[in-house]
């Protein structure tokens, strides 16, 4: 099978905005028709537009998967059987196949509204996160630093078009109820950093919009590798037992560790006062994490504080996502009053 002839055949449809399903043979067991690295393209009607994983009830069986797939935006992997014509596809070829079916949506428009001063920075930043953005003026002027503006702007349109509606994206998803912090915004306004905790994807993504936004950015962590970070990034090498983590009061504190030392990351940050102390991590893993802190005697003001998971809610679908939601929500308790959150 001509792999190039794919590649154009799938960059195509992407140029063109269509959706389709690409489905791949990982492991065969016994015998099939198709063999691992197979690969076929399914439209959203499930007609095989490129490739072969199977003739017959095989293809029937990949192609209702992939349409699946499409409509719920999910990857998977599925099994066929393709030994038993009772219970299975009705072939008995004497084999089990594997495939992995990824799903690619058309591009997503998102509709941003705001100043004219906020448009091209706002529709740049949309298009270089992927999707297609329409502008709306809105002339509430708001005394928001123009980037910043802009990247808020972006997490809303993308959680209303996922729908999620615009107060439950201002609305922290906290595993411990909150108190009344009033004084949380001011203890943002002043931070001169965004210390970012980790090494993955997410803190890379982290760093860059902290950039974009001209944050301090200081990223604490293990096995960092300068090349994936803008150069004006301070990177800071862990030592084994994570004694030399400094936070302080000026710090916006983002630990995207996913470690056993989160909670080590959490009470320092806190014991420093920084203005800001978000955990990226499950809802579970949050709460077992908070329930721990409780057991070392942090009090509820203290543990209140802790944003976790941390983020706004807009139904992320990737590391840069993950990042944007959680700048976003430091932007929006930042920017508390003008914003009216």
């Amino acid at each position: 099978m001509n792999q190039t002839g794919y590649f154009e055949f799938v960059e195509n449809l992407k140029k063109e905005n269509v959706p389709f399903a690409l489905a791949t043979v990982i492991a065969v067991k016994g015998s099939a028709s198709a063999k691992p690295g197979s690969k076929a393209v399914f439209n959203a009607e499930g007609k095989n537009i490129w490739g072969w994983v199977g003739g017959g009830c095989a293809e029937s069986f990949v192609a209702k998967n992939a349409m699946e797939a499409m409509n719920d935006g999910l990857t998977r992997i599925v099994e066929a059987d393709l030994d038993d014509e009772i219970f299975g596809l009705g072939m008995p070829c004497g084999g089990i196949m594997d495939v992995y079916i990824e799903p690619h949506k058309p591009v997503e428009v998102i509709k941003i509204r705001g100043t004219k001063e906020i448009r091209e920075s706002a529709l740049h930043l949309s298009q270089n996160m992927g999707f297609s953005a329409s502008f709306t003026e809105d002339n509430k002027t708001k005394n928001i630093p123009m980037m910043e503006h802009s990247l808020y702007r972006i997490a809303s349109a993308i959680a209303d078009m996922r729908g999620e509606n615009f107060e439950s994206l201002k609305k922290n998803r906290k595993v411990f109820p909150e108190s009344e912090l009033k004084n949380e915004s001011d203890l943002i306004k002043s931070f001169s950093e965004l210390l970012i905790v980790g090494s993955s994807r997410i803190t890379e993504e982290m760093a860059k919009l902290g950039v974009i936004l001209k944050w301090k950015v200081r990223v604490y962590g293990w096995n960092l590798n300068p090349d994936l970070y803008p150069s004006s990034v301070t990177l800071e090498e862990s030592d084994a037992g994570f004694t030399n983590f400094k936070a302080n009061k000026s710090s916006a504190v983002l630990i995207a560790s996913h470690h056993k030392g989160d909670h080590d990351f959490i009470k320092n940050s806190i014991k420093s006062d920084a203005g800001y102390v978000g955990l990226i991590a499950s809802t579970k893993r949050s709460g077992l994490i908070l329930e721990h802190l409780k057991s070392l005697d942090m009090n509820y003001e203290e543990l209140s504080r802790v944003h976790a998971p941390a983020g706004l809610e807009m139904k992320c679908s990737d590391p840069q996502e993950i990042a944007l939601s959680c700048l976003a929500e430091i932007i929006g308790i930042k920017n508390k009053e003008a914003l009216d959150v």
